[in-house]
């Protein structure tokens, strides 16, 4: 290749610190135009990777804008020369080349990235809040003794009942500063006012709440890009996360964290209660008989009497659609904290009193519960696989039909689908029916963990809701009956962990 004997000026147009496999980055821009005002008629580049790894953008400049401005393009190393009509048939080729190995590239990075993440590695640039780097591994983090104990105070709060505005009120009054006040790399600590100092976001609340990284776990990836060509990075829903124990300092323990979840997803399914009671119970009470929730109430009369004394909860079914459907399920808000208060009482003198023979009684009444649950799970399981299949001899009956050109490509596509979406949930159902029965293995452990909970609470004057959080699972309402003229009412009481003790 030559160059014709002329007057140069030469510009160096970097892209330092920017992918090649990217076009929007400043130097680039810059020289496209310079080119689109004239002042460029050649462009050189070490290679065809330098001036960009997309093959169908990095053929559009060197087929349609270079020579539309009159501009030669010269690539040393690949003996590219637009001059050169010859040179140029190889070039579409070699930058499909290009794009493949920015691809892989990208590949090799995201693959390492979520290797060391699935290893329990801290990959972030900042550390959580409540956590600072370690010191001797930046993978790994450690409780920042400064910020460390608001965490656990937003999770004491939860517990305790207490939505996302509430806390954040709290946290406001008590003149806790937010995150943003510690990160002074980002915000600068004297730029944060003194006033939004401690106005915390509901999003930043639940953002702490809904993180497992504070149990002990680790969320592998949070974000995700379906395509390396893409700027922007996608959020990956909770559900659809992968998370792993890691070898960083809980903040919480397991336990307080699990329940405060279990909160939180009620507390987006219940409305709270408006009359100035609080709602111990919220999500937890259900009608015997519909399995719906009972809603909380107060009467509005007699205001002149506690709100407790005219509290009381209902069957939400009977509420909405009336006695076709279910009956009222009614109880005294003041009657049924009584009750959940003595039985906790009971049972935490009986731990207290013998610890191993309600150890006993409750591993023995969870090892019939469990192996009943066990045999409907496999019963379930069964089902299922069978199901399973199934549905892939009626996909592999499908595609011969197709083949042999007994069913229209469109049916197949239709038929298809419907197969991959049952065949998707059917083996969703079964991966949380084997997580289910490993679940039912821990009798021993579950069961030590109500004892622990029973005898923090074996000297409790008052019902609270971070009592009821911590040790319900749910409360089942019968209807009230007349026996010998006598009003009787069926309440079962499930403790987390273990079930029903009777």
């Amino acid at each position: 290749m030559s160059v014709a004997r002329k007057t140069f000026i030469f510009q160096c147009f970097q892209k330092y610190r920017y992918l090649t496999s990217a076009f929007n980055r400043p130097s680039f821009q810059q020289m496209i135009a310079d080119i689109e005002a004239g002042k460029v008629t050649c462009v050189i580049t070490k290679d065809l990777s330098r001036l960009g790894r997309n093959y169908l953008e990095s053929g559009a400049y060197i087929e349609v804008f270079f020579p539309k401005h009159q501009v030669r393009y010269i690539a040393v190393n690949d003996g590219v020369d637009s001059a050169n009509s010859g040179e140029m048939d190889i070039t579409p080729f070699k930058n499909i080349l290009n794009e493949f190995y920015s691809r892989d590239v990208s590949k090799k990075v995201k693959s390492g990235k979520y290797i060391r993440a699935s290893q329990g590695k801290f990959m972030g640039t900042h550390a959580p809040f409540g956590y600072q780097k370690d010191p001797e591994d930046k993978n790994h983090l450690i409780a920042d003794e400064e910020t460390a104990p608001t965490v656990r105070y937003i999770f004491q709060l939860a517990l305790q009942g207490m939505g996302n505005n509430k806390i954040g009120k709290i946290l406001y009054e008590q003149k806790i500063p937010k995150p943003a006040y510690y990160k002074p790399e980002y915000f600068g600590k004297f730029l944060v006012k003194e006033d939004d100092a401690y106005n915390w976001k509901q999003e930043t609340i639940i953002r702490i709440l809904r993180n497992p990284l504070y149990k002990g776990y680790f969320w592998v990836q949070k974000y995700d890009k379906k395509h390396f060509k893409q700027e922007t990075r996608g959020y990956i829903p909770m559900s659809e996360r992968t998370i792993i124990p890691s070898d960083h300092d809980a903040l919480v323990d397991e336990h307080t964290w699990d329940t405060v979840q279990e909160i939180l997803d009620r507390h987006t399914k219940v409305k709270p209660c408006t009359s100035g009671y609080e709602n111990k119970f919220r999500g937890i009470l259900k009608c015997a008989d519909c399995g719906s929730t009972l809603m909380v109430h107060t009467d509005g009369r007699n205001k002149e009497k506690p709100v407790i004394e005219r509290t009381f909860y209902q069957c939400r079914i009977y509420r909405v659609r009336g006695t076709g459907f279910c009956s009222q399920h009614r109880i005294n808000a003041d009657d049924l904290e009584e009750l959940v208060l003595a039985d906790i009482q009971t049972h935490a003198k009986r731990v207290i009193k013998n610890r191993e023979k309600f150890m006993r009684k409750v591993l023995g009444q969870m090892d019939t519960t469990a192996a009943n649950n066990r045999e409907n799970i496999q019963k379930k399981l069964e089902k299922l696989e069978k199901k399973l299949l199934e549905s892939d001899r009626q996909f592999i009956k499908l595609y011969e039909d197709f083949t042999k050109q007994l069913v229209s490509e469109q049916q197949f596509r239709m038929l298809s689908t419907h197969f991959e979406q049952e065949k998707k949930e059917t083996t969703e159902e079964i991966e949380k029916l084997k997580t289910t029965a490993d679940n039912l293995k821990d009798s021993t452990c579950k069961a030590e963990q109500l004892a622990n909970e029973m005898v923090e609470c074996a000297e409790i004057k008052e019902l609270t809701t971070a009592i009821v959080n911590r040790l319900i699972e749910k409360i089942e309402v019968s209807e009230p009956q007349t026996i010998d003229g006598e009003k009787v009412q069926n309440i079962r009481i499930f403790y987390k962990f273990v079930g029903e003790i009777n």
